[in-house]
């Protein structure tokens, strides 16, 4: 008990001091009041450290600009040209099959010939690291034909078929040609939420695959894509976002490798495409997320097959 007796009365004694003395009171008095200032100085720097970092990751997000179209969207009555401009420091990718472009989509080289129903997406990408909010436009293309108006179907849904050869050719290689293009369905729902790369998405083959006239894949033949990318949503109305690459379709059997993915970026509340921040209070940016990327059952998308490949018998 003696060593906490000396210490209050040291304390005591100190404190009578300083209450007997105006000069050592005002002295204590100031040291106080400079430890609350350095201590305000120091949460405003946290506070100015923590702006500046969601500044930057604003940039990041939403400061590279749109893409924009040298034609309005709309109805027209015969084939257009359309160019995407973007500032020249920038890339621009677009689609043109309903999926959001990536840095891996078709890269703008110069105008694009619309002459159906299509909707053309783009971004623009800064420095091959930041990309803008995807730009969206639909023209559709319609033919007068006397007082009948015909609607072209739109590009996404008209695909191609693979190089004509004999029927006969055909029914003894069934070998189904490089380049054939795949047309697959999704057989499931799938989300940025729960997805993890690496994931498997089942897919099933939504046309007769043809060489001339002989089916050499029936309708219906399962195939395989990969997730390669499942992001889910983040602060700052970042969106959640979904990439796949399509890996191969079942023959009986017999796997075609093949060649080809999308993307699906997750929509805003007011529909569009994201959620720029932009236009986000910087005190309201962490409280703020965008929505989740969601692929539908039944969603398409066009794969290739990668190499020629033999065929098993036909049952």
């Amino acid at each position: 008990m003696r060593i906490p007796l000396i210490s209050f009365v040291l304390v005591l004694s100190a404190a009578l001091a300083l209450g007997q003395d105006p000069a050592a009171m005002a002295a204590h008095q100031a040291n106080e009041e400079a430890m609350r200032n350095a201590q305000q100085a120091s949460q405003n720097a946290q506070q100015a450290m923590q702006n500046a970092q969601a500044a930057t990751l604003q940039e990041g997000l939403g400061n590279v600009p749109r893409p924009r179209f040298s034609v309005k969207p709309g109805a027209y009555a015969s084939p257009l040209t359309v160019k995407i401009k973007a500032p020249r420091e920038t890339t621009v990718y677009y689609t043109t099959d309903g999926w959001t472009p990536t840095k891996d989509s078709t890269r703008y080289t110069g105008p694009i010939t619309v002459d159906s129903t299509t909707t053309i997406q783009a971004i623009a990408v800064y420095n091959g690291l930041w990309h803008s909010i995807p730009a969206s436009a639909t023209y559709t293309v319609r033919q007068d034909k006397g007082s009948s108006l015909t609607r072209s179907e739109p590009v996404a849904l008209t695909y191609g078929t693979a190089p004509s050869v004999p029927p006969s050719q055909a029914t003894v290689n069934r070998v189904l040609p490089q380049g054939t293009p795949v047309h697959l369905v999704f057989a499931s729902d799938l989300s940025s939420k729960k997805a993890d790369v690496g994931d498997k998405i089942p897919l099933t083959l939504a046309d007769d695959l043809k060489v001339g006239d002989v089916v050499l894949v029936k309708k219906g033949a399962p195939a395989v894509a990969t997730v390669t990318d499942a992001d889910g949503t983040h602060i700052l109305g970042v969106p959640g976002e979904i990439a796949f690459e399509a890996e191969s379709l079942n023959v009986d059997g017999v796997l075609v490798k093949l060649r080809g993915g999308a993307a699906r970026l997750g929509r805003d509340r007011e529909g569009g495409a994201t959620v720029s921040a932009l236009f986000v209070p910087v005190a309201g940016l962490f409280l703020v997320h965008g929505h989740d990327a969601e692929i539908q059952r039944g969603a398409s998308f066009v794969a290739t097959v990668s190499e020629d490949t033999p065929l098993p018998p036909a049952k």
